[in-house]
């Protein structure tokens, strides 16, 4: 009989299902679940985590948003067509406004106001006031005559029905012409800056969009301002439909997702005092990117990213530039958002789940893939990333994942159901690739997901917001049962029979820590239970008189345990940890000893 060769396991390199069990290197895994693969890339049992608030049966949470308004963060949240605060101090809900019960509910964040987007409307809140949001009133023409002309300035909001003319007064003429006829109503006249008063100092006539002075305005330049309304529901339909943000992008806000133009972007304006405003969204500012559904837009670098749901037969991303144009004619400038493809066959089906990672966008395309160039129309610009778990991609319906990078902890998140498929992006997998894959099974199924003072939250379908802790021990009272199956393994030989009688595995000193260990072999396929290895350090708080210990010694444990594996070929552990106990396991050491040549069975 041979020496014995210790074959020594101290890197996990996380789930890898893109091969048969017995492919696998040594380390990575054939299946987990509830185990993370740390930045040291050892074995880790996921803590636990904790609901915010109570069960709402029926109700999911359809969006939240946490941050600084004023110097003073918030988590505000949208659930059964209401706006939520969540008070961290008191730990009660407080109902802020009334919206439309729709998933999803989309908010984003700038000049201190909360900006909240139901599909239907429009609605803001700065922190004391919330509202639906009127819109920003753009002065549409200025130095005009009474009779009309001037000189274009700000293009109509889609959003709001109002408008502002200003007009040089001659002195001579009591009737200014407005731009309109059927206008809704004259909201403002100011001669001079002074407030003037309808039916003492002017008659209206909507149907001909009139003004009609009793004396005529005095001699001047833009000394006669008019603001009007006349509104059109179905513009601001385009802005108030859409359902997703796409950033900030050349001073301009972006949105899309309006379900009635699918392939339009919407920019929000600049105005005269050049001001970035998200209540002003120009007409005609919005543009139509290819033939096919919009499904992110992103800021990467000096560049803007838009990514569709197209197929081989068109562009399924495009870039976007910021470029000016003067009109000869008006002398206006005007700034431009060209469109240029970069790739025509991986695009993003998953609406409003794109990721930055380390500068790279991450989409959802029959699978992940990481855009390593977005510069040039170029094929491997697009590389694909989820071979490891791409078995487990194929039965899901990616359209409806949610995602999310938790950079404070290294980890890009994917979520269909109950399942999270979790990259470590920090380390360096098997053969040098990106990152590490695990996964989570929770009873709980999220809806969307925020970082809150730098731990994981997320919203359910039924209405609560769980928050993961290192001090919880369970899902929200639910059981954590971690299990981590090694591939099988013939050790470089698969004619020679091995005798492993035992194996040594170290663990973390925990408050309480256990390990279950099973065995699979190609002589007996179901797994076998081994042993259970525990470890216990000695703290008052966490006493169990059962299974008491006096340990106080908190460096790394090995524990020898018997496997009495006998002329076998192919060897699989399975490792698994329940109850209430967390668990680091820093290495495996299997002593393997080769006999004689496999015979037949």
């Amino acid at each position: 009989m041979s020496e014995v060769q210790y074959r020594v396991l101290d890197t996990f390199l996380g789930v890898n299902k893109s091969e048969t069990e017995t492919l696998l290197t040594f380390g990575e895994a054939s299946d987990m679940s509830n185990w993370i693969i740390t930045d040291d890339r050892k074995l880790k049992k996921i803590y636990g985590y904790k609901s915010l608030n109570a069960k709402v049966p029926g109700q999911r949470i359809n969006g939240m948003w946490y941050g600084p308004l004023h110097g003073e963060y918030h988590l505000i949240f949208a659930r059964g067509g209401k706006v939520y605060e969540y008070d961290f101090n008191t730990k009660t809900e407080i109902e802020l406004g009334t919206i439309v019960d729709a998933y999803p509910t989309t908010f984003f964040v700038t000049n201190n106001t909360v900006y909240i987007l139901d599909g239907t409307e429009f609605y803001s809140w700065d922190g004391e006031t919330f509202k639906v949001v009127e819109g920003y009133v753009p002065t549409v023409i200025t130095a005009a005559s009474p009779y009309g002309g001037g000189q274009l300035l700000e293009s109509i909001n889609y959003i709001s029905g109002k408008k502002r003319a200003r007009y040089s007064g001659d002195g001579e003429f009591t009737l200014y012409q407005l731009f309109e006829d059927d206008i809704d109503s004259v909201d403002l006249v100011t001669v001079n800056g002074q407030k003037m008063d309808e039916g003492t100092d002017y008659t209206v006539d909507l149907e001909h969009g009139q003004v009609i002075f009793g004396d005529p305005p005095p001699l001047g330049v833009n000394n006669v301002e008019i603001t009007w309304t006349k509104n059109d529901p179905e513009l601001r339909k385009l802005i108030t439909n859409c359902r997703y943000y796409g950033g900030v992008f050349y001073a301009r806000h972006w949105l899309f997702g309006n379900p009635d133009r699918r392939n339009t972007r919407f920019p929000s304006g600049v105005t005269q005092a050049g001001v970035s405003d998200p209540e002003y969204w120009p007409m005609h500012g919005d543009s139509n990117v290819g033939e096919y559904e919009i499904t992110a837009i992103i800021k990467h670098y000096d560049k803007q990213i838009i990514f569709t749901s197209g197929d081989s037969s068109g562009a399924t991303a495009w870039y976007s530039t910021a470029e000016s144009y003067r009109d000869p004619g008006t002398g206006i400038t005007t700034t431009l958002f060209p469109t240029f493809p970069i790739n025509s066959k991986v695009g993003n089906v998953a609406p409003g789940q794109v990721q930055i990672i380390q500068n790279d966008p991450f989409t959802l395309w029959k699978g992940i893939y990481e855009w390593v160039s977005t510069y040039v129309m170029n094929e491997k610009n697009a590389q694909w990333i989820s071979k490891r778990i791409q078995r487990d991609l194929d039965q899901v319906d990616l359209s409806k994942a949610i995602t999310w990078d938790w950079d404070d902890a290294g980890v890009y998140l994917l979520c269909v159901g109950k399942r999270i498929w979790c990259l470590n992006y920090r380390v360096i997998g098997a053969n040098g690739e990106r990152g590490a894959w695990y996964i989570l099974d929770l009873p709980h199924e999220p809806t969307c997901f925020m970082t809150i003072d730098q731990k994981l939250c997320f919203g359910t379908t039924d209405g609560q917001i769980m928050m993961f802790d290192e001090n919880e021990a369970t899902f929200d009272g639910e059981e954590i049962v971690a299990v981590w199956d090694m591939g099988y393994h013939n050790f470089g030989a698969d004619w020679v029979r091995k005798y492993i009688q035992y194996m040594f595995i170290s663990l973390l000193p925990l408050a309480s820590t256990h390990v279950d260990i099973y065995l699979s072999t190609d002589r007996r396929a179901a797994y076998k239970y081994i042993k259970t290895v525990s470890y216990g350090v000695a703290i008052f708080d966490n006493w169990d008189f059962e299974r008491l210990s006096f340990e106080t010694n908190y460096s790394p444990q090995p524990k020898k345990v018997k496997l009495r594996a006998k002329k076998i070929d192919y060897l699989k552990i399975r490792l698994v940890c329940g109850g209430t106990d967390g668990a680091v396991v820093l290495g495996i050491t299997l002593p393997v000893r080769a006999g004689g040549l496999v015979k037949n069975r």
